[in-house]
């Protein structure tokens, strides 16, 4: 009968199947379409993420955040989309990042480029990379240095200053100055932050229970590359869970991860994990969810 029909073409070397155009999945979509198809198939994930907590008897004591059989991380799977180019920007080990778009801010005028990088230490090559590639303006934060690496010291276009990022403005006793990013951003004249790259050593909960606080509607990233750590000094499981299902509540979804496995040589468990966010809210500010023209 009919339904042949593409098998007999499949045999004929010059005519495999039908053209992509005749199947309706694979049409090209807009950017806007390609995400509200994503919140569909992300819902599904969180049902499952609440179907597994239940099954292993979450908010009771025999709740085992690190059962070999479902642990941790695969309670938060990185199920979103970037729907645009995905590149690996600086080192292959660890440092580097998955950042999605990267075709877009190379070619975007400076003026509009603009990343925030907290916790850099001495690791600089991301930001590097990011500055020989593009015309961003690194805005970089760290306490515990008194200076960027080599690849970006004294660079134009980077401003480095020795603060740390948190919950509220003070300086601690050892005389570390704290700042919220919303201060930061104020100081700096800015509303908008295209790239966000955060590694923080644990004190990522502090700094983004103040950033959904101080920004309750949009937070004002485009995306997010965030190290999570969840050694039980950093956090408990529900706090980690109160935490990650704010940022979804927030139109902010994981697209990438990469479980940082450093721990696992020593022994222990693999308590960090790089995850990459795409925030589907800001309208026009928000490059990701413009559609192409």
């Amino acid at each position: 009968g009919p339904s042949n029909i593409e098998w007999r073409d499949a045999y004929k070397p010059d005519a495999i199947g039908q053209p992509l155009a005749k199947y309706p999945g694979r049409r090209p979509k807009t950017v806007q379409k390609v995400i509200e198809d994503a919140k569909g198939f992300y819902e599904r994930i969180v049902k499952q993420r609440h179907e597994n907590l239940s099954a292993n008897h979450y908010g009771t004591s025999s709740f085992d955040p690190w059962n070999v059989v479902m642990y941790w991380w695969w309670y938060f799977p990185a199920s979103f989309v970037c729907p645009h180019d995905i590149q690996r920007v600086g080192p292959l080990a660890d440092g580097g990042k998955w950042i999605c778009g990267m075709s877009l801010y190379e070619e975007k005028p400076r003026s509009k480029c603009v990343l925030y990088s907290f916790g850099v230490n001495r690791e600089t090559r991301f930001e590097g990379e990011m500055l020989d590639r593009t015309d961003c303006e690194i805005w970089a934060y760290d306490a515990s240095v008194d200076k960027m690496g080599p690849e970006t010291d004294g660079r134009p276009h980077v401003q480095f200053k020795p603060y740390f990022i948190g919950l509220t403005d003070h300086v601690d006793a050892q005389g570390h100055t704290w700042k919220t990013l919303r201060t930061l951003m104020k100081e700096n004249g800015h509303d908008w932050i295209d790239i966000l790259k955060v590694d923080i050593e644990g004190s990522e909960y502090d700094t983004f229970a103040a950033i959904m606080d101080d920004f309750p509607d949009v937070l004002p990233f485009s995306q997010l590359q965030l190290e999570l750590h969840v050694h039980e000094s950093h956090v408990s499981f529900p706090n980690f869970l109160n935490f990650w299902e704010r940022l979804e509540s927030k139109g902010v979804y994981p697209w990438w991860t990469e479980i940082n496995l450093n721990p696992v040589f020593s022994g222990q468990r693999p308590w960090a994990s790089e995850y990459c966010f795409i925030n589907t809210r800001g309208g026009k500010k928000n490059l990701l969810i413009q559609n192409y023209e």
